[in-house]
């Protein structure tokens, strides 16, 4: 498997609590593992709905 980078996802502006940026990269990062998607190439909080929703969604839930 290639190194994927995903730093581009993360936002840093000031005010923010860099707990949260952590968190954000812990959630990131498993789920790129897990599932094996790449967040588009954009900080999230730049990404429309849809593309949200393309990228947490669960496969193995979505047909319940």
């Amino acid at each position: 498997m290639s190194r994927v980078d995903i730093s581009h996802t993360f936002v840093r502006s000031p005010g923010r609590d860099p707990e949260d940026d952590r968190l954000l990269a812990l959630l990131v990062t498993t789920w790129v593992l897990v599932t094996g998607r790449v967040p588009p190439d954009r900080p999230f909080d730049e990404l429309s709905a849809d593309e949200l929703f393309d990228f947490w969604a669960d496969d193995q839930t979505a047909e319940v």
